[in-house]
């Protein structure tokens, strides 16, 4: 998740629970656009009342291309964005999946090849890869001041580790990939990410710059769940959307699996739930053995951001589940108090003995 240097006030309170009845786009048979069923299982409106109850703003279930629970609180309708932290890092992958896929970078290559400031340092080693697995061993100061040229700070903060010889949970890592992207596609990134992501898909998400122009690639984006449900809903179907090969099934694979033994329960800016080791988000990093999610299926995978925001895809049961907690970034926040935001990310055990 991404952390704050500064301190989030807790305002939400839960108002109602219910199944809404909202319409989607129009849809046919060979659209991926998500459709909706009539009615709410049981198995599901019982998950949306633990779910609410920790001051969650809206939930979404959705199994392969049908959403068949969708739950708000308070205010909220479908179209309300929310601040949705650190879900953007599993965005930033995506979109450097994307680029692959059209040929314009590779993963396995130098990312100096694109940051020609790390030539001659102790960073020019660093692959595209280990930076998307957070092994990248560079430093972590940045707070994410939208003030700041934070992609300039990122670029320039130094090397602490030798690249890939630690796992280590960082923001700053992720920013460098704006300027990867941007000098690999040759454009803009938000142009890129609008033209290749969110059109195609129909997500209505909004990313946000900072004071250098350059789009946070580690957080400060609005979304919904039923944006967050299309991201995952795009990795359960090998990258295809509407018959288009939109992001490469092998990057999708690759994304979807353990990439350091360092930390085997994440993927690319992904997730997992697998049997090995996992380490904590936190400067120290601790480890313990065993699956995020106890009781939910290893393959599980899950986009996750600050104060409980969570977008879950179990391929097994083709099934997609997410909520979230927040209304805007630089308004008055409603994360919930800090038992709430724990309870939320331990949700994903919960969830699998609910709806299994």
């Amino acid at each position: 998740m991404f952390r704050y240097g500064f301190r989030v006030v807790a305002l939400a309170a839960v108002v109602f629970i219910g199944y809404s009845n909202f319409p989607l786009t129009a849809s046919n048979s060979a659209s991926d656009t998500p459709r909706q069923s009539v009615g709410a299982n049981p198995k599901y409106a019982a998950l949306a009342a633990e779910v609410g109850a920790q001051s969650a703003s809206c939930m979404v279930v959705q199994e392969g291309k049908t959403i068949v629970g969708e739950w708000y609180w308070g205010d909220r309708t479908p179209q309300t964005l929310s601040e949705g932290f650190s879900t953007m890092k599993s965005v930033t992958a995506t979109l450097i999946g994307i680029a692959q896929t059209q040929k314009k970078l590779n993963i396995d290559q130098k990312a100096s090849d694109f940051i020609k400031e790390w030539k001659g340092t102790a960073s020019e080693s660093i692959t595209i890869r280990q930076l998307l697995s957070m092994t990248s061993g560079r430093r972590e100061v940045l707070n994410g001041n939208p003030l700041a040229d934070n992609e300039l700070i990122a670029i320039n903060i130094g090397q602490e580790t030798t690249p890939g010889s630690e796992w280590r949970y960082t923001n700053t890592t992720l920013q460098v990939l704006e300027t990867v992207l941007e000098r690999a596609v040759g454009g803009s990134v938000k142009s890129f990410a609008k033209e290749n992501l969110l059109t195609p898909l129909g997500m209505k998400s909004k990313f946000s710059e900072d004071g250098g122009s350059n789009m946070f690639m580690f957080a400060f984006w609005e979304t919904s769940c039923r944006d967050l449900a299309k991201l995952v809903q795009l990795y359960l179907q090998n990258g295809k959307w509407n018959n288009k090969q939109i992001l490469s099934a092998e990057f999708v694979n690759d994304a979807r699996t353990s990439s350091s033994a360092l930390n085997q329960n994440y993927g690319l800016l992904w997730w997992l739930n697998r049997a090995g080791t996992t380490k904590s988000t936190s400067a120290n990093a601790q480890t313990r053995i065993g699956p995020r999610h106890q009781n939910a299926p290893l393959d599980m995978f899950e986009a996750v951001g600050a104060c409980g925001q969570s977008a879950m895809g179990f391929p097994t049961q083709n099934l997609i589940i997410t909520f979230m907690r927040t209304k805007t970034l630089f308004g008055a926040l409603s994360c919930g108090s800090d038992s709430q935001t724990s309870a939320l990310n331990k949700m994903g055990s919960r969830v699998f003995e609910l709806v299994k």
